[in-house]
């Protein structure tokens, strides 16, 4: 039999060079050719610029499924050597073992390991002890690198709005540099802080008089100023010419590449003084740090408050993290409070309110637009065809389940049927006889085998598929019937039980006739869970005007 191969290769940083994953697969594709292998070339995974200590890797992700998929399209995976497939020594054995179990060879060409050797279960252990211990002597290496780099005056990585990264002549390294574009606009941040003006009045001027932002990281959507972003600047001491180096780390997520900062003791950080760095001057700098004081001593701001979390999981409001704007895709947050007629929060686009980039000014209040959905849902949604439409495809996926295990069903009652006579034939024979060991024995076993097949299989009473889908929509015309008491109570848990039922409701801005505005809902509710529903969900569009009812602008199934 010719064995397939595929190949999988890898390497971890965007300063490497590309041409290394070109290099593994000559190797793996000489290897092949050698053995008489058949190389797949639709069969290359391949991951770059991604660290080999988190197993969060798409290539090696699209690999596994493949490998471990019932179809198999190939025999053997080859590789360049055993640290492009992990760099800890657990991921390296779980993985090994997981396609060992499969099947799938595994070969790492310029190591000389196979899995078909019973000595390599020991060599994936050891190298993959080696590949770990590199990573974390790499990383001790790095940060004295990087130490060295600060205290020669040096650029130790990362951008900063307000300067440039030049060459140092005559060295490999780089170092920071006034823009002066850039750092009028730092300037000005600072003086419209000071006197006075919030981070989000702030970050609405820059985006309206369009001033360029920072550029954004990779993956973020909004090429904007935004307040967070106003107020980290605000807090960075190297406008005042002070490096402060080490004053944080990132630690990896296990089994993944993400990273989380934590901080250092004080003790740790290094402070050093680069006055040709100096944007702002130390007048300026300490009327925003007393201005910050006075917010945190006048509305009780804590500094370093700890790890921060997505607001709608502790919102006070049922629909905070549902809500997104139909025109930008920004969430719909609480941007109004207190008024003269009482507490009416109302929900507007956090784009448009904290950036002014969307032009999505519709607001709507918190208590109307909670009614007026939950009202539609249980009057359109939860309506008996609605409900039996669902039940009768989610009973379909049943029935066909169950469909294929006829045949096995019926050799089950034909061997039930056989034990029982057998059964009937020993009991006969210890009477006459008297009981022995071995009636006893034989009779315990088919005993046994008959308790075992009788447990199996499928009663046509309280237990059947119908009864069973009966329950169901009694289940969901009892508990769903009134969706207002259902999420009463604690908006968190409330929350999390509307989570299982719809992942985002689109509001999208319409005006009418009269100039007034409104909006249009939109969202698709899966009836008994988005886990638990073997059908479609039920997708829905609805009117949404302030002080009036739901009026439904079209409804299907």
């Amino acid at each position: 039999m010719i064995l397939r191969c595929a190949a999988y290769a890898r390497y971890s940083s965007d300063l490497q060079s590309p041409l290394s994953i070109d290099d593994q697969l000559r190797i793996c594709r000489e290897y092949a050719r050698s053995r008489g292998f058949v190389f797949l070339e639709e069969h290359v995974y391949v991951d770059e610029a991604l660290s080999g200590v988190g197993a969060d890797r798409p290539g090696l992700g699209r690999l596994l499924d493949a490998a471990l998929s019932p179809s198999r399209p190939f025999d053997i995976i080859l590789l360049d050597d055993s640290s492009r497939l992990a760099r800890n020594t657990k991921d390296a054995l779980s993985i090994f073992e997981k396609l060992n179990f499969a099947g799938i060879r595994l070969i790492a060409v310029s190591q000389g390991i196979d899995s078909e050797n019973e000595q390599a279960h020991v060599l994936v252990t050891v190298h993959g002890m080696v590949d770990s211990l590199y990573v974390k002597e790499l990383a001790k290496k790095t940060h004295r690198g990087l130490e060295g780099l600060m205290l020669r005056g040096q650029h130790t990585g990362g951008r900063c709005f307000g300067y440039d990264s030049v060459p140092v002549p005559g060295t490999t390294g780089k170092q920071l540099v006034i823009n002066e574009n850039e750092a009028a606009v730092v300037q000005r941040i600072f003086e419209m802080s000071a006197e006075g003006q919030s981070l989000k009045t702030i970050a609405k001027t820059l985006n309206s008089e369009h001033v360029p932002p920072p550029r954004p990281r990779a993956g973020k959507r909004y090429a904007t100023w935004c307040p967070t972003c106003i107020r980290a600047m605000l807090r960075r001491d190297l406008y005042n010419g002070k490096v402060i180096w080490n004053s944080s780390r990132f630690v990896k997520v296990p089994g993944t590449n993400k990273r989380v900062r934590r901080a250092r003791p004080e003790s740790e950080w290094r402070t050093v003084v680069h006055p040709e760095l100096q944007i702002i001057n130390d007048e300026l700098w300490q009327r925003v740090r007393e201005r910050q004081e006075h917010v945190r001593r006048t509305y009780g701001v804590r500094e370093g408050g700890g790890v921060l979390i997505p607001r709608s999981s502790t919102s006070p409001y049922l629909l905070s993290g549902l809500l997104k704007c139909g025109l930008c895709g920004a969430n719909l947050i609480i941007i109004t409070g207190y008024t003269s007629y009482g507490h009416y929060p109302k929900y507007g686009c956090s784009q448009h309110f904290n950036r002014g980039t969307c032009p999505n000014s519709v607001t709507v209040r918190k208590d109307w637009i909670e009614e007026q959905l939950l009202d539609e849902l249980q009057n359109k949604v939860l309506q008996p065809d609605a409900i039996g439409y669902v039940l009768d495809e989610f009973g379909n996926h049943v029935r066909n389940a169950f469909a294929n295990l006829s045949n096995q069903l019926a050799q089950m009652r034909e061997r039930k049927q056989k034990l029982e006579g057998e059964l009937r034939r020993l009991a006969a024979t210890a009477a006459e006889t008297g009981p022995s060991a071995f009636l006893v024995e034989a009779i315990h076993e088919r005993e046994q085998q008959l308790r075992e097949i009788t447990d199996q299989l499928l009663a046509q009473g309280d237990d059947s598929v119908e009864a069973h889908l009966s329950d169901i929509r009694n289940f969901i015309t009892e508990r769903l019937g009134n969706l207002r008491a259902l999420l009463a109570g604690d908006p968190g848990s409330a929350r999390k039980e509307l989570l299982n039922h719809v992942s985002e409701i689109r509001m999208i801005p319409q005006q009418t006739g009269n100039g007034k505005s409104h909006y249009v809902a939109e969202g698709s509710w899966h009836l008994l869970g988005n886990e638990r529903d073997g059908s479609e969900a039920i997708p829905t569009q609805i009117r949404v005007v302030a002080g009036a009812g739901f009026e439904p602008a079209t409804f299907g199934l």
